[in-house]
């Protein structure tokens, strides 16, 4: 069986990356598999694509590394330089930014802070306001998971890769029409809007952090997109960890005890969002003063925010058998903001206009897919 050792090995016959060591490599997170690899002549962030688009995500990646070396002073997303690409391997090397960590590690240990969301704010929208010509097409991606295609129904060739908890997570949106039909209408929506550069899956783990430096990776997914793919995302990265920290004590006060009535979940959702908001708050202020932007954006975003909730219902249900409740919370919450792109804004202060006229305690709640 071949290794990323030895597809190492290879590659760095043919490049200067130095002589791997004998010992093990260091395997890190991701749904690729992802590695460093330390030489006598440098650190290396190692990935080995899994999937039968590694030839097109390698060419994102490199595409997006041709665009800031072209424009170094536009102000766009830090990323790490790509140093070889290989498309027969399916293997991507690049700079190991030592000492950094990941905005997932920060946003659990609640250091995540409110300056690390306004960099990426402002280098976001510097990145949507960059004109650029052939970006890599984004037609066979027109929307995070679900798939609008699989809304009507799962063919039988694809049921049996499914898990448990992906056929119950689909079961339960399937069988809410209003938001299908409202899933199905923000996709044509935003496949007319006018398109940007995008990241097309901005999340917390796609973001390093050391000290003042923030850096932005996995540009697999770059391309020419509806801009509010990338804000929606950021905005709703937040909706989810406030879900997911109903039932805890993190940002102040006990745990939940079980049993608690909707009331109780209702105000603790609350909480939980309000104590979270100032980072999304500062994410949209530094890109909103970085990008002028016009209300049907600004609805889209809060939207998607929404979506975002119900792909991290799909990623989460990759790995059950089952769906836990507070995946099921959270697809409550994600309906709604699909339904209600208001209140998501309202609920997160990222929007004054947003707040009028809007119902905030309908978002976080107790509300499913029925």
């Amino acid at each position: 069986m071949i290794t990323i050792a030895d597809d190492f090995r290879t590659l760095a016959s043919r490049h200067r990356l130095g002589t791997p060591p004998s010992g093990p490599e260091e395997r890190l997170v991701g749904r690729n598999a992802n590695y460093r690899i330390d030489t006598d002549s440098g650190r290396w962030f190692v990935k080995k694509f899994r999937f039968s688009d590694a030839a097109d995500s390698l060419a994102r990646c490199l595409a997006y590394d041709e665009v800031l070396a072209a424009h170094p002073d536009a102000g766009l997303p830090r990323s790490p330089r790509c140093v070889v690409a290989d498309s027969d391997l399916g293997v991507l090397v690049q700079e190991y930014v030592d000492g950094a960590e990941s905005g997932t590690t920060l946003m659990v240990e609640e250091r995540f802070t409110p300056a690390v969301a306004a960099t990426l704010g402002r280098t976001v929208a510097q990145l949507h306001s960059l004109d650029l010509r052939d970006l890599p097409a984004r037609e066979d991606r027109p929307t995070p998971a679900p798939a609008v295609g699989l809304l009507g129904g799962i063919p039988l060739r694809h049921v049996r890769h499914l898990t448990g908890g992906e056929l119950a997570a689909y079961g339960l949106i399937q069988s809410d029409a209003v938001l299908c039909d409202a899933l199905r209408a923000l996709a044509a929506d935003s496949a007319a809007a006018a398109t940007t550069p995008i990241h097309g899956d901005l999340r917390a783990d796609q973001v390093l952090v050391r000290a003042d430096d923030v850096w932005v990776v996995d540009w697999e997914e770059f391309g020419a997109g509806d801009p509010a793919r990338d804000t929606g995302s950021f905005l709703g990265e937040w909706l989810y960890r406030a879900v997911l920290d109903i039932p805890t004590a993190r940002g102040g006060g006990d745990a939940m005890a079980r049993g608690g009535s909707v009331g109780a979940v209702l105000r603790r959702g609350h909480e939980k969002a309000r104590a979270l908001a100032p980072i999304p708050r500062a994410f949209w202020q530094a890109y909103r003063t970085a990008r002028d932007v016009d209300d049907d954006f600004v609805r889209r975003t809060g939207a998607f925010a929404g979506w975002h909730l119900l792909d991290r219902l799909l990623a989460g249900a990759a790995t059950n058998a089952v769906l836990p409740a507070i995946h099921r919370a959270a697809a409550g919450v994600g309906r709604s903001g699909v339904l209600n792109p208001a209140g998501v804004h309202a609920l997160l202060g990222t929007d004054v206009h947003a707040l009028l006229g809007t119902d905030v305690h309908a978002l976080i709640g107790t509300e499913q897919p029925s």
